[in-house]
């Protein structure tokens, strides 16, 4: 499935007034950094399957704090969300986007690990099949 067919019914938001390159020390990475460039996130189906939110660069800081993601799964920076408990997030030094379950803390919390931005979308819908 290619972006356009991924992002066919999403609504994004429009372009941001600030970009970050990182959060809480964490560096963002350039994949994902491209698209909120153009775009700032948005909340809508991704795929056939999926449903959530990317969320703004103005809001990183704050999601990030909320959920004391670096308390609970320190090294990763939350993205988004299925917005049902489930967060989107990046770790840089392993080179992995993933799933995170919000109410689980222990090494099982992670799943749908990806090492780009696009696969990570792919993968995410193609689980919910």
């Amino acid at each position: 499935m290619n972006n356009e067919e991924m992002f066919k019914e999403f609504e994004f938001n429009e372009k941001p007034d600030v970009v970050l390159t990182s959060v809480k020390g964490i560096k963002l990475p350039d994949d994902y950094l491209v698209f909120m460039q153009e775009h700032n996130g948005g909340e809508g189906p991704l795929g056939e399957y999926n449903y959530g939110c990317f969320y703004r660069f103005e809001e990183l800081e704050e999601v990030n704090d909320d959920y004391e993601v670096q308390a609970n799964w320190p090294g990763y920076v939350v993205i988004g969300s299925d917005m049902s408990g489930q967060l989107w997030a990046y770790n840089p030094d392993k080179k992995i986007y993933c799933q995170i379950d919000s109410e689980n803390i222990g090494d099982d919390a992670y799943y749908t690990q990806s090492e780009s931005f696009e696969e990570f979308l792919q993968k995410m819908d193609e689980e919910l099949a």
